[in-house]
């Protein structure tokens, strides 16, 4: 058990490390794609409710950590695993087509995205109600894209 969380854990600070390196500079406005929540839709995918809370919890506090976002990572991540972990099917039972994983990671990154500006909103740290609509379509739009990609990168 520890071996596995150790595991998840340096995949996440990987993930996260790739997020603020990389994929931030992949921005276009307040458009961002989320590497972390693509990776974080894996894990809900491939391990167990509490293995995926925890590394849902543990990316957003690093997340936020290195965004500045005190706590909108934390909750946004955590509450959207807590909300679509059982309507995920596991890779191993089932074989999507290319069009069933790109509407999954739109539907569960506009859930994610919604969560954090729902949060932002109430906590005023961002300016959540100026970006709204490009937040949560153009982010959720790339993301699901970005994820879309990988997965036919890790089919082949």
């Amino acid at each position: 058990m520890k071996s596995n969380l150790l595991k998840f854990g340096l995949i996440g600070l990987a993930a996260v490390l790739l997020q603020v390196l990389i994929f931030s500079h992949l921005s276009y406005g307040a458009v961002e794609p989320d590497f972390v929540l693509i990776i974080l839709i894996w894990v809900i995918a491939t391990q167990e409710r509490t293995t995926a809370i925890l590394f849902a919890a543990f990316t957003g506090f690093l997340t936020d950590f290195f965004l500045d976002f005190w706590g909108l990572h934390l909750l946004s991540k955590t509450l959207t695993t807590m909300f679509v972990y059982n309507f995920i099917p596991r890779i191993e039972e089932t074989k999507l087509f290319l069009s069933q994983v790109f509407l999954l990671l739109l539907v569960i990154s506009l859930v994610h995205n919604l969560l954090f500006l729902i949060a932002a909103f109430f906590t005023q740290i961002y300016q959540a109600e100026a970006v709204f609509f490009e937040v949560l379509f153009g982010s959720s739009l790339l993301t699901a894209v970005i994820g879309t990609i990988i997965h036919l990168l890790r089919d082949n």
